[in-house]
């Protein structure tokens, strides 16, 4: 589990362009993954699909579009220490609520 430090330190090292309180918790929640250990290996639209886990590329991703989406935010992660499942993290705003949902 990342230390409230550790997520700081990703957030900080990244300097995220945030143009919403939902952005910035948003961010948080992929800052806690890969402080973690887990690796992004796709994000906004590419990870929104229904292929996003059953994609076999490894390879990290930028964080590039992100937040591309209209009040929604996707991510997918790998834990190279924990085997070779994905998870996807889905986001989504929705009367001024934030929503979060991961699958593996």
């Amino acid at each position: 589990m990342a230390s409230d430090k550790s997520v700081m330190a990703v957030i900080r090292a990244a300097r995220p362009t945030l143009c919403n309180k939902f952005d910035k918790i948003a961010f948080a929640v992929h800052a806690s993954f890969l402080a973690s250990g887990y690796v992004l290996t796709a994000t906004g639209p590419q990870a929104d699909y229904d292929s996003a886990l059953s994609n076999p590329s490894t390879d990290e991703v930028s964080v590039d579009h992100w937040n591309e989406l209209d009040d929604e935010y996707a991510f997918v992660y790998p834990n190279p220490e924990k085997g070779s499942k994905k998870v996807l993290v889905k986001c989504l705003v929705m009367n001024d609520k934030f929503l979060v949902d991961a699958f593996v």
